[in-house]
């Protein structure tokens, strides 16, 4: 049950930060430095992430969850560019799991 719960908390926060969501007409941050805190981290962290589109969000680490709050919002739609909502569901899941911010 709490499976279930998680997932529908998970989905609302991705609809509504989806419905709000609105790309900046910055420049794009340049690439290099968004990887660069991933290469920082565990090979681990973009994998845990990659399974979060297939259900498995008790897989993030906690290491993980800060590197996810210290990328730059622009930095998302440069690593996962067919996914730009997935810093939503990331952040979301670090503030419930691990009350980061």
């Amino acid at each position: 049950m709490e499976s279930k719960t998680m997932k529908i908390i998970i989905f609302l926060m991705v609809f509504v930060f989806a419905m709000t969501w609105s790309p900046s007409s910055a420049q794009p941050t340049d690439p290099e430095g968004c990887f660069k805190a991933f290469k920082s981290t565990s090979r681990g962290c973009l994998e845990s992430i990659k399974g979060i589109l297939h259900g498995h969000v008790h897989g993030i680490k906690k290491e993980c969850c800060e590197t996810v709050s210290i990328v730059s919002d622009m930095c998302w739609p440069i690593i996962f560019p067919s996914m730009p909502y997935i810093r939503f569901v990331l952040k979301g899941i670090c503030t419930i799991k691990y009350s980061l911010h």
